[in-house]
């Protein structure tokens, strides 16, 4: 495969792009894990932030010091070839499931805005990510260059004219009920950090193999942790100026959207969409990378994400309050043994991370 020179930009724009699905841009999942508590949330995103860039950073230099993208070797210390396998393809699992949030959230955007049918929706961002997937890493880090820094502006502007037009005030009144396996901010912050762990680790370790050099992608790992961190502050100001419709709503800053003007409304709509396949490529990416081989390659990439589809008819707003904290809880032991295995690695002093 032709070796991309990706820039520190452009490992930016792969990071953010794994994480900014439709529950990030739309405020779903900033609101179900920070805005039900309150002024207490930005705490927790300011947390998530940090966690973010070590994360990000950490996985770009284990990637680089082994030479591999391997999510088994990345996360895994020491040489056990079972628990090896066994972490790569249970992250591939979960890879794979984020084919299934991403088609019920292109469900839910459609549905809402639209009112048409949740499977069109869905089946719109499924057959985009099978194109954009079966053309490699070329095509997606293509994709990613172009999409991504007109998807953080939109997403950016449109959260800042919803806090405009409420004058900046805050409303901090009524208790709303979080997720029930993620009842309070410290532990919100944690899993919502864990689960896009998955998204995170398997593009910026291959991202991290196509750099023009290792100050680029370190610079390029934290500085898509720290996009992130300002684009998820933003966001939940904005849906903290009327809790009640960002409660009641699957997607709520599409709604704050439809508030302000049709124009902007359309504007939101279409990238939001692009968010939605952004992350879900970015994810069944890594997916396919890990078990979908030759032969066959391209149908089992087919095949696989219309099973993805078929399960996503179940509801976004379902998914983000219960799959994605039981995701959250694996993530933890994920990253505690990628952490020991960066540290493990820098101790030695014998890698080479290309700076």
């Amino acid at each position: 495969m032709k070796k991309a020179e990706l820039g520190f930009s452009g490992i930016a724009y792969l990071f953010v792009g794994a994480i900014m699905g439709a529950g990030f841009a739309s405020g779903r999942e900033i609101w179900q894990f920070f805005g039900v508590f309150g002024e207490a949330g930005f705490i927790g995103l300011a947390l998530v932030a940090l966690m973010f860039i070590a994360i990000g950073f950490m996985t770009s230099r284990v990637a680089r010091a082994l030479n591999t993208n391997d999510l088994g070797r990345i996360v895994v210390p020491g040489e056990n070839r079972l628990l090896k396998g066994f972490v790569a393809n249970f992250m591939a699992l979960l890879l794979f499931l984020a084919i299934v949030t991403m088609s019920s959230a292109g469900g839910a955007l459609f549905y809402q805005q639209f009112g048409l049918n949740r499977a069109i929706g869905g089946a719109a961002i499924v057959i985009l990510v099978i194109i954009t997937v079966i053309g490699g890493f070329e095509r997606v880090s293509g994709v990613f260059r172009f999409v991504m820094p007109v998807l953080m502006t939109i997403v950016f502007f449109t959260s800042v004219a919803v806090i405009a037009k409420s004058g900046g005030q805050l409303n901090t009144a009524g208790t709303f009920r979080p997720s029930p396996l993620a009842g309070n901010w410290p532990l919100a912050a944690i899993l919502f950090t864990s689960y896009n762990a998955f998204g995170i680790i398997p593009i910026v370790s291959t991202a991290s193999l196509h750099v023009k050099s290792g100050k680029h992608a370190d610079i390029g790992a934290c500085l898509g942790g720290l996009i992130l961190g300002v684009l998820a502050i933003t966001l939940l100001y904005a849906v903290m100026t009327d809790r009640d419709l960002s409660d009641r709503m699957d997607m709520p800053l599409l709604a704050f959207s439809g508030g302000l003007s049709p124009a902007l409304n359309l504007i939101y709509i279409s990238a939001l969409f692009f968010a939605v396949y952004s992350s879900a490529t970015s994810n069944f990416y890594g997916f396919t990378g890990r078990i979908l081989r030759e032969p066959h390659r391209k149908l089992k990439i087919i095949v696989s994400a219309c099973i993805g589809f078929a399960i996503g008819l179940v509801g976004f707003t379902r998914i983000v309050a219960y799959m994605f904290p039981v995701e959250g809880f694996v993530g933890i032991g994920i990253i505690l043994m990628m952490t020991i295995n960066y540290i493990k690695i820098t101790v030695k002093g014998k890698a080479d991370y290309g700076d």
